[in-house]
């Protein structure tokens, strides 16, 4: 959990980096910034080299967490091992993202391979704690909808994707009309970077209707399961912040705090159903498992 929290901070610190022009402000593709591994932390330094110095803490935590689930947890093992190497993994795209001077496919990468390793952790997490209190009844029908919630959150993290793919090929002001673009659901002749502007609008919207479907079945079927209850009540509340948040970030021209609060509500809302699907399935066996007692 303290290492889920940690990372959870270092995205957010991390999406503070563009936004703000900082991602070129430390020159070099390693730890250090112009030559030092603490300077001055001003201006855009604070961003880029706040965010290195925050993922090597993650980094250390992430030995330690290998190292403990090797030593205590047989079962767990590789799954330590193989977040460590996520983590890896993504310092060298970090550094290849600056080498490259923010080549948008290595930067894109960058981001997703963020989401996959907090995912991975929510998992050893899961994986290591008791279930959750629950009626067999409720477990019964959540699980029939294992599959519909597994597709939400896969097309949750699809969105994100998308939305860094857009920010890395200049796209997030490509268009400063809203809700439409001059009037049009889809502008014809329209630049590569308008293009993924509004695809990500409209999937966007999209995903939002699917996801609140799915929620409210959830919802609805999850009597005497608090906290999936409670998991799928906040995702049209969460659904709704976050379309106010990205008009507000083209109608007041991309401000950060507003950025980072969008970018915030989408980490959040992977979490919460990667969490969901985790649950689900674990709902799944058990419920295939008592049928086998039976």
């Amino acid at each position: 959990k303290l290492t889920i929290g940690a990372t959870f901070l270092l995205l957010l610190i991390g999406g503070t980096v563009n936004p703000t022009g900082s991602s070129l402000a430390c020159p070099e593709p390693t730890l250090v910034c112009h030559g030092e591994l603490f300077p001055e932390m001003t201006g855009g330094v604070l961003y880029e080299h706040g965010h290195r110095l925050a993922g090597m803490t993650v980094g250390l935590l992430q030995i330690a967490l290998t190292v403990l689930l090797w030593r205590r947890r047989r079962d767990l093992r590789w799954l330590g091992v193989g977040a460590l190497a996520l983590v890896i993994v993504q310092g060298t795209l970090g550094a290849l993202t600056v080498a490259f001077k923010l080549p948008w496919a290595i930067s894109t990468l960058h981001l997703l391979v963020a989401q996959l390793y907090i995912g991975l952790l929510i998992f050893i997490a899961f994986r290591t704690r008791e279930a959750t209190a629950a009626t067999a009844s409720a477990q019964e029908r959540v699980s029939r909808l294992t599959s519909w919630i597994t597709v939400s959150a896969g097309l949750v993290l699809a969105q994100i994707v998308l939305g860094g793919l857009m920010r890395h090929n200049g796209g997030a002001l490509a268009s400063l009309d809203f809700p439409l673009h001059q009037g049009s659901l889809w502008p014809t002749d329209a630049p590569v970077a308008l293009q993924l502007h509004m695809a990500h609008r409209w999937v966007g919207v999209l995903v939002g209707l699917f996801a609140m479907a799915v929620a409210g079945a959830v919802f609805r079927q999850a009597r005497g399961w608090t906290s999936m209850r409670l998991m799928a009540a906040a995702t049209p509340v969460l659904i709704a912040v976050q379309v106010l948040l990205g008009s507000l970030t083209i109608l007041y021209l991309r401000p950060v705090s507003v950025v980072v609060a969008h970018f915030t509500i989408g980490v959040g809302l992977w979490i919460t159903w990667f969490t969901m699907v985790l649950m689900a399935r674990r709902a799944r066996v058990s419920t295939l498992g008592a049928g086998e007692r039976a």
